[in-house]
């Protein structure tokens, strides 16, 4: 996970959709289906939840409420 952020902090942000409301889906390729969600203001990029493949769209309905609050 550290290695992924870590990419992601040099511009690299791999397997990425966006899933709605300036939130995007990015992909870790290994284990259960990783994903990282997260909003980008400018060049500054917010990271917010995780989560696994299985609770996806739970995962993704937080990440689209705290953007709209916190954005």
């Amino acid at each position: 996970m550290r290695i992924h952020i870590d990419r992601m902090e040099d511009g690299n942000f791999g397997d990425v959709e966006p899933v709605g409301e300036g939130v995007s889906e990015s992909k870790l390729d290994f284990g259960a289906g990783y994903r990282v969600y997260f909003g980008q203001k400018g060049n500054e990029v917010h990271l917010i939840n995780g989560g696994f493949k299985k609770g996806q769209q739970k995962d993704i309905n937080a990440a689209r409420k705290f953007w709209r609050t916190h954005e």
